[in-house]
């Protein structure tokens, strides 16, 4: 029996809200640890908007770079950080002014500030050694509460013990299924926005083996139990980026790659031989066809179901929105007005955000924008590559696909701070054992 809000969310909210102001006047590097569940717990205290933990913390953060008077970012990405910046302020700006929705004008662009704060924030603590592994510990540690509360969420559905549902709001808390299979959320917002959670999760747990080599077995086999209840979110987009990440994977890594993908994809093929009626693997497959045949209907179903739709008709239709995009907040109201009812705000006034980090991007800050700030992610995945970082390169690939079509941008930024941290501290370490190396003598001629 699914139930929502309760008491206990404001209690989490302020005190995870207070454990993040402990931590960023104590020790602020201990918080890289406890960002990733910060991030994702859907937990919240009903003031103006939900408030949540992802919003009080990037906010603390802004407040922390505020007062330093400074964001922080490895050398080649100040001019872009520059020029990103001041997109977002120009286009914050026009929305206050000339927006039809001021408000949520205010509040998307508190939103951002709380990105810029996060990159900034993971890179000025990615330069310190113990960060890596903080990341990956907490990560390792989040991933397992998740996996253990989604298992205790499949068993409970089925039994009619109480669980944390799929919150709407206040006072509606529901339960999905998918062919029959109960659709895990676990304690994130709904299946679609904890699948790629747990699979970076699920990846940072084969990575902790080199810190804890003496639980290898252990680390293997949560990883594995990680990964097989995400697959219970049973959400086509996820399912997808997983295909597309492993066979980009397999190119940038052939050698190591490609070992972990065929061995996948040869458990797969096994299972399904071994039990042909298994009805998991066709309740898999039927969920990403359906996706992609509304992805092929479009705005041309009988009811349209995705705000990407509409947001692709609005840019074939409005060139300019493309290149400078409407606003920061302002596309749910430019999608209502163009479309009515159902596009962009529902018919009860909920707004209906799109489930695309890409577009919201686009809308927000413009495709100018968007395609440099994209340009640059694929170009610190390769950096990372080169430099032997495997895990940070790995997760922001897939973090970058699985944004097209889920909301990871909180992820995405983390994990770039953290990345370009290292690159910076690699690049000190190499310097200082330049220094450290003893010079070749030279022989003064008698």
């Amino acid at each position: 029996m699914p139930f929502g809000y309760t008491p206990l969310d404001p209690l989490i909210v302020l005190l995870g809200t207070g454990m993040a102001i402990y931590f960023l006047g104590t020790r602020p590097l201990r918080l890289m640890a406890w960002l990733p569940a910060m991030l994702t717990l859907y937990f919240f205290i009903p003031f103006v908007t939900l408030l949540t933990m992802w919003q009080t913390v990037p906010l603390l953060l802004a407040g922390r770079a505020l007062l330093k008077g400074r964001i922080q970012a490895h050398a080649s990405a100040q001019l872009l950080l520059l020029f990103l910046l001041t997109v977002f302020i120009a286009s914050a700006f026009y929305a206050v002014i000339m927006g039809a929705d001021p408000t949520r004008a205010v509040i998307r662009a508190m939103y951002y500030a709380g990105v810029f704060a996060i990159m900034s924030f993971a890179y000025e603590m990615g330069r310190r050694e113990e960060c890596y592994e903080l990341l990956l510990k907490g990560l390792v540690v989040f991933g397992t509460v998740l996996m253990i509360y989604g298992f205790y969420q499949i068993i409970a559905a089925y039994t009619g013990l109480p669980f944390r549902g799929i919150l709407r709001g206040l006072n509606r808390a529901q339960a999905a299924f998918e062919g029959g299979f109960f659709r895990v959320n676990s304690l994130a917002t709904e299946p679609k926005r904890l699948g790629y959670v747990m699979f970076v999760c699920a990846m940072a747990c084969l990575f902790m083996i080199r810190f804890r080599s003496e639980r290898a077995r252990r680390l293997k086999w949560t990883s594995a139990g990680i990964l097989v209840i995400s697959l219970f979110t049973f959400a086509g987009s996820y399912f997808v980026a997983i295909l597309l990440f492993s066979t980009v994977a397999s190119v940038l890594y052939p050698s190591r790659a490609t070992k972990y993908v065929l061995g996948i994809f040869g458990l797969v093929i096994v299972a399904m031989a071994a039990f042909p009626d298994l009805v998991l693997f066709d309740t898999i497959q039927e969920g990403v066809e359906r996706r992609l045949n509304e992805v092929e209907v479009g705005l041309d179903g009988y009811k349209v179901y995705r705000q990407e739709f509409y947001a692709w008709d609005y840019l074939d239709n409005h060139p300019v929105a493309a290149i400078f995009g409407v606003g920061v907040g302002q596309y749910y109201e430019v999608f209502s007005k163009t479309y009515g009812i159902g596009a962009g705000i529902s018919p009860y006034g909920a707004l209906l955000p799109l489930n695309s980090n890409f577009l919201e991007l686009v809308f927000d800050l413009g495709g100018i924008a968007a395609v440099v700030f994209y340009g640059a992610i694929g170009v610190l995945i390769l950096a990372l590559r080169r430099h032997g970082e495997t895990f940070l390169c790995l997760a922001l690939l897939f973090l970058t696909m699985q944004s097209v079509t889920i909301l990871t941008l909180h992820f995405m930024v983390l994990f770039a701070g953290v990345g370009t941290g290292r690159l910076t501290l690699a690049r000190q370490r190499s310097r200082r054992l330049q220094w450290a190396a003893p010079k070749p003598e030279t022989h003064q001629p008698s």
